[in-house]
């Protein structure tokens, strides 16, 4: 697109709403403000997204009170789908109790990510394969070291291994285990990272066209972007959800004796 003596790509002026960087471009005219201590912009994200859940929650729940507002009410029921829904189908009440700590964090901590992410002029943090991957890596831990403390080191890998069954067969089965647990974390991370990134790409795709074709497609454009913005706020929710199910089922998979 060309303008008096040099040419803009509004591509890549788009894209640079989804890509990170070392400073926050909030809004066009406005300039950019610098991160300090070489931050990036999704680091940012993952600090604003960590304070907010403690402006959330810590005055709330710092005393106990008879009466409960109407703040205290949402968040207690944020939790209670997470146990209810998510936990304790999967774990059992009595693990489900252990775990449910962790495993609200976790919901709770995506889902503030894709949501902030959704505000105009932020970006989502979860649509950096770097954080994905970080909580990828953090379950996977989780599954190791759950699994050795309660079945031990020999016994859990035995685990994988499928009664009378024969020596190679066993052996083989026992590999596609193991490279499976690998295989699933980074499913994990890859699906929530390219379910963010690739809401945000159709929006300014959509967006993209009002300039790269004619001002006249916005009547097409816009209702659509809104449509994918709406959809995309569902696709935050679901996402969140998901990740913290597999967590939790990849987790007691492994710490489970099979009979």
């Amino acid at each position: 697109m060309a303008g008096g003596g040099g040419s803009v790509d509004i591509s890549e002026v788009l894209f640079k709403h989804v890509a990170n960087g070392d400073a926050l471009d909030l809004f066009p005219m406005v300039p950019e403000i610098p991160l300090p201590f070489g931050m990036t912009v999704h680091c940012f994200m993952l600090f604003l997204s960590t304070a907010l859940i403690l402006l959330l929650f810590v005055p709330v729940f710092k005393r106990p009170s008879c009466r409960v507002s109407g703040l205290a009410v949402a968040l207690e029921s944020v939790v209670l789908f997470v146990r209810n829904d998510i936990v304790y189908p999967v774990m059992g009440e009595k693990r489900g109790e252990v775990w449910l700590p962790f495993m609200a964090t976790l919901f709770i901590f995506i889902l503030t990510m894709n949501f902030v992410g959704l505000v105009p002029a932020f970006k989502t943090a979860t649509g950096n394969i770097n954080v994905t991957s970080a909580l990828a890596v953090l379950v996977m831990l989780l599954i190791f070291v759950v699994g050795f403390k309660n079945l031990g080191f020999v016994r859990f890998f035995k685990n994988m291994w499928p009664d009378d069954t024969p020596l190679l067969v066993g052996v083989f089965i026992l590999v596609l285990e193991v490279v499976g647990l690998f295989i699933k974390s980074m499913v994990l991370s890859l699906r929530l990272f390219a379910n963010m990134f690739a809401g945000h790409l159709a929006i300014l795709a959509f967006i993209a066209m009002i300039f790269t074709l004619s001002a006249w497609f916005a009547f097409v454009s816009v209702p659509f972007a809104v449509f994918t913005y709406l959809l995309e706020v569902l696709i935050a929710l679901i996402q969140a959800f998901v990740f913290t199910l597999l967590s939790c089922l990849f987790i007691d998979m492994a710490s489970t004796a099979h009979g």
